[in-house]
C-alpha cells in the first residue's frame, strides 16, 4: 500500500509539473502576437474601409504641385505610393467634400504615427518609441519629419537642434546661458544624449543613467577612485545643470555656496566662512586616490 501510495503521489506531482508547464491561452495570444510582422500590425492605421486604390496618376490630376514635390523625395525614390500613406482614395475622389482620406495634419498622433509604423516599425531606432517620452505625448512623427522632403531625416545638427528647440524652449534658454554644452555651436546635436526615438532610461537618454551618459565624454571623472565623493557618484546634476549655466564648469550655484550646502566650510577668526572657490585648493573634488593626513580624502591633489 505504501508503495502504491508513493506512486500515485509521483504520478500526481509529474501531472501537476507539465501542467504548469504548459502556457496559458493569454501567454499564447500574447507569444503569437509578439511574433506577428509589427508592419502588419499597423497596416489598420492606412485602411479606409470600402475605399479602393486609384493609383498616383489620379492623384497628380488634382494635387499636381505636391506630386511633383513628392517625385524628388525620399518616400518618391522608394517607390513608395500616394496612397500607401493617405489610404485608397476611391471614396476621397467620389465625396462631395473630397473627405475620406488620411490628411496627416488632422490625425491624432496614435494614428498619424500608426501609418508611418506601418513601414517603419521593425526599424532598429524604433524599437524604444512605444515606451518613450515623445510617443506618451502624442508627438507625431511629422512634427519633426518631412515626409515629402528630399531628406526625411534631419541631416545636420543644427536641424535637429531647431526641431527640438521648437518645442523644449526651456532647455533652449539654458543654451544660450554663458556657459553651455556647444549645442547652440552646432558642434552637439540633442540627439548626442537624447535618443527622440525613445531611450532606455528617463528623459529618452542614450544611457542606462545620467551618470553613465556623462562618462561617454567626461571619462576623466568616472574612477573608480579610492576616495569617492558621494554626489558625483549619486549623479552628475547634484552639482552641474546639464543644458547651460551662468556659473563656469556648468555649476548649479557659484562656489562656495554650492559646497556650503552639504559642507562646512573654512572660516575666519570671526566665525565668517572663507569665500574662495573651494576647488582652488580641493582640486580633486570628483574623487581621489591620495589620503589626507587624517585619514579619509579631502580631495587634493597632494
Amino acid at each position: 500500500m505504501r508503495t502504491r501510495a508513493l506512486l500515485l503521489g509521483s504520478s500526481l506531482i509529474c501531472s501537476l509539473m507539465l501542467w504548469s508547464a504548459q502556457p496559458s491561452t493569454a501567454q499564447k495570444t500574447s507569444d503569437n502576437y509578439a511574433h506577428q510582422d509589427r508592419n502588419q500590425i499597423f497596416a489598420k492605421f492606412v485602411e479606409i474601409p470600402g475605399a479602393e486604390r486609384l493609383g498616383s496618376d489620379q492623384c497628380q490630376a488634382c494635387h499636381e504641385q505636391s506630386a511633383k514635390n513628392f517625385r524628388r523625395s525620399a518616400h518618391g525614390q522608394q517607390s513608395l505610393q500616394c496612397e500607401d500613406c493617405h489610404g485608397a482614395g476611391s471614396l476621397h475622389l467620389t465625396s462631395e467634400k473630397h473627405g475620406q482620406i488620411k490628411k496627416f495634419r488632422e490625425l491624432k498622433a496614435e494614428e498619424a504615427n500608426g501609418a508611418c509604423l506601418s513601414c517603419h516599425a521593425d526599424h532598429e531606432q524604433l524599437q524604444n518609441w512605444s515606451s518613450g517620452a515623445h510617443q506618451s505625448h502624442n508627438v507625431r512623427c511629422i512634427d519633426c519629419h518631412k515626409a515629402h522632403a528630399a531628406e526625411t531625416s534631419l541631416a545636420t545638427r543644427r536641424q535637429q537642434n531647431e526641431a527640438c528647440s521648437s518645442c523644449h524652449r526651456k532647455q533652449e534658454a539654458e543654451g544660450r546661458l554663458p556657459y553651455h554644452h556647444p549645442v547652440r555651436e552646432a558642434k552637439m546635436s540633442c540627439a548626442d544624449c537624447h535618443d527622440p526615438h525613445g531611450g532606455t532610461a528617463a528623459n529618452n537618454l542614450r544611457a542606462s543613467n545620467l551618470n553613465d551618459l556623462c562618462f561617454q565624454c567626461h571619462a576623466e571623472y568616472q574612477g573608480p577612485f579610492t576616495f569617492q565623493h558621494a554626489p558625483v557618484v549619486e549623479s552628475c546634476t547634484k552639482c552641474h545643470s546639464s543644458h547651460g549655466s551662468m556659473q563656469r564648469s556648468l555649476l548649479a550655484v557659484s562656489q562656495p555656496t554650492l559646497c556650503l550646502q552639504c559642507h562646512a566650510g573654512h572660516h575666519n577668526g570671526s566665525g565668517i566662512p572663507l569665500l574662495n572657490g573651494c576647488t582652488s585648493c580641493h582640486s580633486s573634488i570628483h574623487g581621489s586616490d591620495i589620503p589626507s593626513a587624517t585619514g579619509g580624502s579631502v580631495f587634493m591633489d597632494k
